[in-house]
């Protein structure tokens, strides 16, 4: 299901109001949603990616392609960096991998403690892009399996880095067309429709989204004109946050009348 369509379920479903998709493509720069006629709409919606791009490429030419069939004794799990250029990783790792089947390597970390001990491999594996390489079958069939770091950190429970995170976000000059779009909607109001993926927010925001969220933040978001709501929810999670302009509320993100 697009981004938009999920947005407009889910706000059709809490408000209990009629959602239009309102960009159809006739007219450039159109705003994505709208409750109200188009000709004089009560209400102005853009859906709005928060989503690192350079991670989501480096997986999907990376490991969503699935295991890799190399020359090697064994089976591997190699984790890149969400910075590392695939292609350049493809032509070195075999030979990478048998230097360290021959030296008896089968887990390797590429930290500054590798550093002290092996300079020359720790540069090979930096300028790669490899941040850790283990072994888990050392008589195996060269079945390679490319990874990615995982987040971690603080989990913040009550949200409270939320209100903080949106309008520093929704006023970076990258969503300048966001904000241009609603300002010529001449909406009686306008909203953001914010989906969060991929390491695109902190972790601690993250893990917030994807949790229960029974905790919901109470501080007021400082919106950047002419955005008087907001709507924030991960593509992972069952609920998601709406600011209506006065207070925070939890929102269905999953479920019936959403879901496929």
């Amino acid at each position: 299901m697009a981004g938009e369509e999920w947005a407009r379920r889910i706000i059709q479903k809490e408000l209990g109001q009629t959602v239009s998709i309102n960009d159809d493509g006739s007219t450039p720069g159109m705003y994505d949603l709208r409750i109200g006629p188009p000709d004089m709409p009560d209400v102005a919606i853009e859906c709005v990616g928060a989503v690192d791009s350079t991670r989501v490429e480096t997986w999907n030419i990376g490991p969503a392609r699935g295991p890799l069939s190399l020359g090697v004794q064994g089976n591997w799990i190699v984790e890149i960096a969400a910075t590392a250029r695939v292609k350049t990783i493809l032509q070195n790792l075999q030979r990478l991998l048998q230097e360290l089947e021959s030296r008896g390597v089968h887990d390797l970390n590429v930290d500054h403690w590798f550093r002290r001990s092996d300079a020359l491999l720790f540069d090979k594996c930096e300028s790669l892009g490899i941040t850790h390489a283990f072994c888990y079958q050392m008589e195996g069939s060269g079945k390679v399996h490319l990874t990615m770091p995982g987040t971690g950190g603080v989990v913040d429970q009550h949200g409270s880095g939320v209100p903080r995170w949106l309008g520093e976000f929704l006023r970076d000059p990258v969503r300048g067309d966001v904000l241009s779009k609603l300002k010529r909607s001449r909406a009686k109001a306008s909203q953001a429709f914010v989906i969060a993926d991929l390491g695109g927010v902190p972790w601690s925001i993250e893990s917030y989204l994807t949790g229960d969220l029974n905790h919901i933040p109470s501080q007021t978001p400082d919106l950047p004109p002419p955005v008087t709501g907001a709507w924030v929810v991960s593509s992972f999670g069952q609920k998601g946050l709406y600011w209506n302009g006065t207070i925070w509320r939890a929102v269905a993100a999953r479920g019936e009348d959403i879901d496929d």
